[in-house]
C-alpha cells in the first residue's frame, strides 16, 4: 500500500509536473535543500524520466511482493527520493519514507521469496530486529496522531467547532461535485460542532492506542480507515488516505496475524474422483 501511493502519484503526474522546482525551500515544516543531495530525482535531474521510469520498476516489485529483502532498501530511497524532490507533496509522502525506513529491519531479515505467502524463518537476532522496527512504527504512529490533535487546540476553528466548515470551503481542498451541497448545509448547522470535536477525539484515541488493548485497537481500525476514506472522498487526497490506511494497519493491527490473501487467492486444487464403493443391501 505504501508502494502503491507512490506509484498512483509517479503515474498521474508528468516529471516536469512534480519535479519542477526541483527542491522546495519549505523550512517552515522541513528544508528539504539539506537532504536533497541524496535524492535519486536529484542525482539524475538531468534524465528525470528515466529516474521516473526506475522507480517505477522498483514499486512494482514491491507491490508484486518478489523478495522483501532485497526491493527495502530501494524502497525506501525512492520514497525518501520523493518526499525530499517533488515540488508538490502532502504528509502522506513524508510518513511513507518514515515508515519505509522504519520497516527495513523487518524487511531485512525477511527471507521469504514472496511476501505473500508463510512468515519468514528467522532466527533470534531476526526476529529482535524486525520487533524493534515495527514497536518504532508504533510510537511513530502514535507521534503523529498526538500532535495531529494537539496542535489544532490553539485555533479557534477547531475550538469553537467550525474548522471543518471552512475546509469544505476550501478553494483547493474543499469538497466538490455533489458533495458541496451537503457540506455546505452541514457547515451552517449545529451538526458541524460534533464532526469538527470528533475528528479531534478520534486522533486523541489513536494516539492512545499505543497502549491500549488488543480489542479496542481493533474496533479503532475500520473506523479510522473510514475516517481517511472520507477525507480522500472529499478533499481529493487519494494516495494520502491509501498512505495512512497502511500506517494503519501497521500500527493497530497485530503483527502476528497473518493476513488471508494467500487462502483467499488459492487456487482450490483439482480432486480426481473417488471411486464408489458398491454396497449390497439385504433385502
Amino acid at each position: 500500500m505504501l508502494a502503491t501511493a507512490t506509484l498512483l502519484t509517479l503515474l498521474a503526474d508528468s516529471s516536469e509536473r512534480l519535479f519542477q522546482p526541483l527542491v522546495v525551500d519549505d523550512p517552515g515544516i522541513i528544508d528539504r535543500s539539506a537532504i536533497a543531495g541524496a535524492s535519486l530525482f536529484f542525482l539524475a535531474r538531468n534524465h528525470l524520466v528515466a529516474a521516473k521510469l526506475l522507480a517505477v520498476a522498483v514499486l512494482l516489485l514491491v507491490i508484486v511482493g518478489w523478495r522483501p529483502r532485497f526491493t527495502a532498501l530501494p524502497h525506501w530511497w525512492i520514497s525518501y527520493s520523493f518526499a525530499a524532490s517533488a515540488s508538490m507533496i502532502d504528509g502522506g509522502d513524508q510518513i511513507a519514507a518514515t515508515l519505509c525506513l522504519l520497516l527495513l529491519p523487518v524487511a531485512l531479515t525477511d527471507d521469504r521469496s514472496w511476501h505473500w505467502t508463510g512468515t519468514g524463518a528467522g532466527g533470534p537476532a531476526a526476529s529482535i530486529a524486525a520487533q524493534t522496527g515495527w514497536v518504532l512504527i508504533r510510537v511513530q504512529m502514535a507521534i503523529v496522531y498526538l500532535f495531529a490533535a494537539v496542535l489544532k487546540f490553539p485555533s479557534e476553528e477547531w475550538a469553537n467547532g467550525t474548522a471543518l466548515y471552512y475546509w469544505w470551503r476550501n478553494p483547493a481542498f474543499g469538497a466538490a461535485g455533489l458533495l458541496r451541497p451537503v457540506t455546505d448545509w452541514i457547515g451552517r448547522t449545529v451538526l458541524v460542532v460534533p464532526l469538527t470535536w470528533s475528528a479531534l477525539l478520534l486522533e486523541l484515541c489513536l494516539a492512545a492506542a499505543l497502549v491500549a488493548p488488543l480489542r479496542f485497537r481493533s474496533t479503532l481500525l475500520p473506523v479510522a480507515v473510514l475516517f481517511h476514506l472520507g477525507i480522500a472522498l472529499t478533499h481529493g487526497l487519494v494516495t494520502f488516505a491509501v498512505t495512512m490506511s497502511a500506517a494503519l494497519i501497521l500500527y493497530l493491527r497485530p503483527a502476528w496475524r497473518p493476513f488471508a490473501f494467500p487462502e483467499l487467492l488459492r487456487r482450490p486444487a483439482a480432486r480426481s474422483p473417488e471411486p464408489v464403493a458398491r454396497v449390497t443391501v439385504a433385502p
